[in-house]
């Protein structure tokens, strides 16, 4: 028999290899794909974003201060239509960011969203982040927030996530 994709026979390779790709980020072998893996550079991180899959129109104002490990504000300022019953107002936050190449930051981190809605289906949520430093201060990312329902986590809560793509500026 086939597995369908809802089946939970199905997910168990999905959650087998987000975790050994975590454990690999962690490990020492990762200087072998010559990442040229450095800390973050400590700053204030200004951004504004727009919601592109599941929200469009969507737009998400939010700060991170620190370096490695940071500590993010985001207020949603403008929610479109698709959110229900109401889109939250605030969004704080805590991640770890590496910097590869010079030039691209990836971070994970928690999140904690003021409202549950058809979006985001719990308050706290695992927050990524991918973005390219276009000069010394000015950024473009990818951010997603949702609460892991593909781990296991909550699978009765909906969990189609945050994706924001938005232009940022470093103080």
């Amino acid at each position: 028999m086939i597995p369908l994709s809802g089946d939970p026979v199905r997910r168990k390779p999905s959650l087998r290899l987000i975790l050994a790709g975590l454990a690999l980020l962690a490990s020492a072998p990762l200087h072998a794909f010559d990442l040229d893996v450095e800390e973050t550079r400590s700053g204030f991180r200004l951004s504004a974003g727009i919601d592109v899959f599941r929200t469009p129109g969507t737009v998400v104002a939010s700060g991170r201060y620190g370096g490695t490990w940071g500590a993010r504000l985001g207020y949603w300022v403008h929610s479109s239509s698709d959110v229900g019953p109401r889109a939250p107002t605030m969004l704080i936050g805590a991640d770890y960011m590496l910097t590869f190449w010079k030039k691209v930051r990836g971070g994970i981190g928690l999140a904690w969203i003021d409202g549950e809605n058809n979006v985001n289906g719990t308050r706290w949520n695992f927050d990524t982040t991918l973005a390219y430093d276009l000069s010394d201060r000015l950024f473009v990312e990818y951010r997603h927030q949702s609460h892991g329902a593909v781990l296991g986590i909550r699978k009765d809560a909906p969990n189609g996530g945050w994706n924001v793509v938005g232009l940022g500026y470093t103080f």
